[in-house]
């Protein structure tokens, strides 16, 4: 009964999905095109704007972006069908439970995260995590689509995406920290390779016992917003399953 009556939540809410999925696409693609123009031309003649690009992808806020552009093109995929009313074969099916691994364990944590810590950092002293000097190249409103529009876009998909929580969170906290090691790698890799860290705040913190402790703290952060979210899930969705069950029950 539960499994029916998500389905049906699922088709009933697919256009808000969609209308998500759209927002996010073109606030994250046309971004990110804005993006690649401002590190074009003399502007790269800047040193710190030649290291700042250099060190694009030891940013976490530019794997989101990619997660955020990626996801709504999963979401549509599984989500066209049900409003074109498509008969749905086996493979829909099985993307429609990889959307559902992937929020939860990728977009959700990690769009919470990013939003939840860098503002209060910013906030704080903004040259520990955004320099002024990258204004040069991004402005304000890029700043907010990165760092502000991902938590409201997590929200809107997370309200309207009915899911139960899975038996065992193996394979998403798999997920979740396979990203995490695997953005680790990256990070780390560039810094050998570069001789910089993207954040300021890292550089002041190495070779101090703060160093390790900022990538344990982050990996158990992620992992209680991961877990935070399923009692959350069970407010909104449990409590709407349980009436709907029992008015069927009558």
């Amino acid at each position: 009964m539960k499994n029916i009556f998500n389905m049906r939540l699922t088709k009933n809410y697919a256009p808000y999905r969609l209308f998500g999925y759209a927002t996010s696409l073109a606030l994250h693609g046309g971004n990110s095109i804005v993006m690649f123009l401002a590190l074009r031309g003399d502007i790269m003649k800047d040193p710190e704007i030649k290291t700042f690009a250099a060190l694009q992808w030891a940013y976490i806020t530019i794997w989101n972006v990619v997660f955020q552009l990626a996801y709504p093109c999963l979401g549509i995929l599984c989500d066209l069908p049900t409003l074109l009313e498509i008969k749905e074969h086996g493979l829909i099916k099985q993307l429609k439970t990889y959307r559902e691994i992937i929020f939860a364990s990728i977009i959700l944590p990690l769009g919470v995260l990013i939003s939840l810590i860098f503002w209060p950092i910013y906030l704080y002293d903004r040259e520990l995590v955004f320099p002024a000097f990258i204004d040069k190249v991004l402005s304000q409103g890029s700043n907010h689509i990165m760092h502000t529009a991902i938590l409201l876009i997590v929200i809107w998909e997370f309200m309207f995406l009915p899911k139960s929580a899975p038996v065992s969170h193996k394979i998403n906290l798999i997920h979740t920290y396979g990203c995490y090691f695997s953005y680790l790698v990256v990070l780390f890799a560039t810094h050998h390779r570069i001789g910089a860290w993207p954040y300021p705040f890292l550089k002041l913190a190495l070779g101090t016992i703060y160093f390790p402790i900022i990538f344990i703290g982050v990996g158990i952060t992620v992992c209680l917003f991961y877990l935070a979210q399923w009692p959350i899930n069970k407010l909104v969705w449990g409590t709407k399953q349980n009436v709907k069950e029992n008015k069927l029950k009558r």
